[in-house]
């Protein structure tokens, strides 16, 4: 399997270049998978080196960042170099074998895993109803020579977005869905943070009111 191996040293690209690239091609890309509207000039951190520019989107089906190059979109693998990416004035760090979202750092470092499911279009049932099935076995990127390349959904296909919740908790990484899985992660201030939950009305749907819980807690633990 051939992949992208994309040296920073490498692509030292120009804003100005990135920006012509990505304004020629914006309109053909299906942005359903993608976490933004839009590819944005974006700043990749390495664990040494020089900070580079390049013009980026995170695949939330594939969970890969995506980055342009003459025209076409290319998954960013890195081989472990890359320390952290600023997108969207958001900040991104890599966890195992994809990127989350940092939203509340303190004793404990809070992130959000951004990503979706590709829901096949709904096949008839009986009784006039229809099932939709997980379309596990649907690519959206295929393998060329020249490296993974991203295609767009079908017309039908659904994007079904499913987001997974993370701590960093003494080194280690735990990850989250619901009230009772944060409380177990907490034990010692499971009282205090399950009565904030009952006050503020916190959905764990809500990545909004995910950071307003995640910035309580870190203060619990000063």
């Amino acid at each position: 399997m051939h992949k992208v191996v994309f040296s920073i040293i490498l692509i030292l690209i120009t804003g100005a270049f990135l920006t012509s690239a990505y304004s020629q091609e914006e309109k053909k890309q299906d942005f359903r998978q993608y976490l933004f509207p839009a590819f944005t000039v974006s700043t990749v951190k390495q664990s040494t080196g020089k900070p580079s520019k390049l013009m980026l989107n995170y695949n939330t089906v594939t969970e890969n960042m995506v980055f342009i190059q003459n025209g076409e979109y290319f998954d960013l693998v890195t081989n472990g170099v890359v320390d952290t990416i600023y997108m969207n004035n958001k900040r991104f760090i890599p966890l195992e074998d994809f990127y989350v979202e940092v939203i509340s750092e303190g004793r404990f470092t809070f992130s959000i895993q951004h990503r979706s499911d590709l829901k096949e279009p709904g096949m008839p049932a009986g009784y006039g109803t229809t099932s939709q099935l997980a379309a596990s076995n649907y690519l959206s990127s295929v393998k060329l020579k020249s490296g993974l390349y991203n295609i767009n959904i079908p017309q039908g296909y659904e994007v079904e977005y499913s987001p997974v919740y993370w701590v960093q908790k003494d080194g280690k990484w735990y990850k989250y869905l619901g009230e009772n899985q944060f409380l177990r992660i907490f034990p010692e201030k499971s009282k205090e943070l399950k009565q904030f939950i009952k006050n503020n009305r916190i959905k764990f749907d809500k990545p909004d009111d995910l950071v307003k819980l995640d910035d309580y807690c870190n203060y619990l633990y000063k």
